[in-house]
Order: C-alpha cells, then sequence, then structure tokens
C-alpha cells in the first residue's frame, strides 16, 4: 500500500491546525490553507498559529499558504471548515481541478434541509470521500496526548489507507464501516452537548446530565439507524467516546453555549457566539420529518435555541421521556 506523504487541511482553525501538527508526525509534509495572510507568514516563518493554538510550536514539515491552488499537489485534503462552509470548498474544489479524496472533518448538516454532509458533497463532486470524526480536543492533540478517532468512507481502501498512513502511537484512527452514523453522532453531540450545558446552568446535577445523555444516545442511534447507519456505531469513537468528551467538559463551546441558554455564567465567562451545535439544531424539524421519528429530546433543545422556549422545557421532555 502506497501511504499519504503530502497532506492538504482546509482551515487553519484550533482543529484545522491541530491535525496538521498529528500529521506531521507521519507524513512527509502536511500543507495548510488559510485566508488571514498573519497566519500564513507566522506558520510559515515561526512555525506558531499563536490564535488557534497559543503555546504550541508547529513541525517544521507543517506549512501554510493563502492559495487554494496550492493544495493541488496535496494526496488527500482534509476539511476541517464548519459544516456551513463546506459547500462553498467543495466548488473551489471543482474550480481548481482538484481529483484526490476529500476527508471531512466538518460535523454537521446541509443547512436545514436535514442532509447529510457526505449527500452535499456527492452532489457537487465526483471526488472519492471519507468521514473523519471522534473525541479529539484541539488543545490535546496537537502537544501529543492521545486520542483516537474514527474514519469511514463507502471506498474501503481510501479508509485503510488513511489510518495506515497518519495513526500513529499517540493518535489512533479506526476504521468503521458506516459513513452514515459517524455523521449523524458527529453532528447530534453537539446539540446534545448544548443540552448538557442547559442542565449544568439549571445546576441540576451531575445525574441529571447521565441520564439526559443516555436518552439522548438513544435518539442519536434510532435516527442514525432510520437514515440507513448501523445500530452498533454509537458505541464507537466517533459515537459515545465523541458525545462523553463533548457534554462533559467545560473546554466544549456547545456546552458553555447551554450554559448562557439557561443564564447561568461559568468560569469561562459568558459568551453570545454562536456554538456548531446551534446551527446543526435547525435540521432537527427536517430530521423528524424525513425519518418520521418525533425525536424528542433533541427538537426539545432545537426549540429553546430556535423559538424561544424555556430551558426547564428539556427537564420536563426528559421526564416523560
Amino acid at each position: 500500500m502506497v501511504l499519504f506523504e503530502k497532506v492538504g487541511i482546509v482551515g487553519s482553525g484550533n482543529y484545522g491546525t491541530a491535525i496538521a501538527q498529528c500529521f506531521s508526525r507521519k507524513a512527509h509534509e502536511v500543507l495548510l490553507l488559510s485566508d488571514a495572510n498573519e497566519t500564513v507568514q507566522l506558520i510559515n516563518e515561526l512555525h506558531i498559529n499563536p490564535k488557534s493554538l497559543p503555546g504550541v510550536l508547529l513541525n517544521s514539515n507543517v506549512r501554510c499558504t493563502g492559495a487554494f491552488e496550492q493544495l493541488s499537489d496535496c494526496e488527500v485534503i482534509f476539511l476541517a471548515v464548519p459544516a456551513a462552509s463546506v459547500a462553498s470548498v467543495c466548488r473551489q474544489i471543482i474550480n481548481s481541478r482538484i481529483s484526490v479524496p476529500i476527508v471531512l472533518c466538518s460535523k454537521g448538516f446541509d443547512g436545514e434541509n436535514g442532509r447529510l454532509l457526505s449527500e452535499l458533497v456527492e452532489e457537487i463532486l465526483t471526488n472519492d470521500y471519507a468521514i473523519f470524526s471522534g473525541p479529539s480536543f484541539a488543545s490535546e492533540i496537537a502537544p501529543g496526548l492521545p486520542a483516537g478517532v474514527n474514519i469511514a468512507s463507502k471506498n474501503s481502501e481510501l479508509a485503510l489507507r488513511i489510518s495506515s498512513s497518519l495513526s500513529s502511537e499517540m493518535f489512533k484512527i479506526k476504521m468503521l464501516d458506516d459513513h452514515i452514523g459517524l455523521q449523524v453522532a458527529g453532528a447530534l453531540k453537539n446539540v446534545l452537548a448544548i443540552g448538557c450545558g442547559i442542565f449544568y446552568g439549571l445546576k441540576l446535577g451531575n445525574s441529571a446530565v447521565a441520564q439526559l445523555i443516555t436518552e439522548g444516545l438513544r435518539e442519536i442511534s434510532a435516527l442514525s439507524v432510520a437514515l440507513g447507519g448501523n445500530r452498533e456505531t454509537i458505541l464507537e469513537l466517533g459515537g459515545v467516546g465523541d458525545v462523553v468528551l463533548t457534554c462533559t467538559s467545560r473546554q466544549s463551546r456547545n456546552v458553555l453555549f447551554g450554559e448562557n441558554l439557561a443564564g447561568a455564567v461559568s468560569e469561562h465567562g459568558r459568551t453570545d457566539r454562536l456554538a456548531e451545535g446551534s446551527f446543526s439544531a435547525k435540521s432537527i424539524p427536517a430530521l423528524s420529518r424525513r425519518t418520521n421519528m418525533p425525536i424528542q429530546l433533541f427538537s426539545a433543545i432545537y426549540r429553546i435555541i430556535h423559538v424561544s422556549s424555556p430551558p426547564i422545557t428539556l427537564l420536563r421532555t426528559l421526564a416523560s421521556s
């Protein structure tokens, strides 16, 4: 098997920069794309990206560019951008005539229509693609702390090549035969984390949060199966692993957002920034219609975020589930 030697990453935010550092331990060269000239200069000259990963010295084989066309020499390209940006990046891939495999690190849905990001990619591109998801905070994987994620693709040879090329002792990439379930779990865990933040903000206790996570996992699994995924996927790194990490850590922007919705100000301060889970939640009504499922907990979280239902609605929904 020929291993990937030059890896491209679209997105120089905290996660894009962190996986660039991870992959640089195995690949010969990693090329980050950034739309900020200052970031390009700092990475290429000083090997730092202080805005996204303060305190981390990047390996010398991590480079940065502002020109999308330079990614054409890469053998595989990871998209580490918000879900809302995936369509525009795919169009740039077409315009740049890039035909190499694409790996989606983005977690969410295609707008408010309940479509998976893989459906969007298939509509725009003919490139092979894979889904990359799992419990991996950028602040932990960049300095080399241990973590594991899943990779799934309709093309099993692509998933195997990514796993073989870019896994390391401290950053394991485990193959999974379910690109649908991996996407559903990755998108909805952010919504569930907002719900957990609401419970933290209401000071309902860790036991209530554990109950919410358990019932949320049931809904994620049922929805995944309804969309064509495998029931067992919820037990994988990109399932329960990612849910537990995101829902129980104060590093999670989604948890902080939920706390703020409940009227709380955490030790990290108050934020009015929309977390990724807020955008994913907009697809809940469409997902419910598409699958003919009520998905009660996620629908309650949607209403709290976007219809101004009182935060206590989530507790009432959980109690009746």
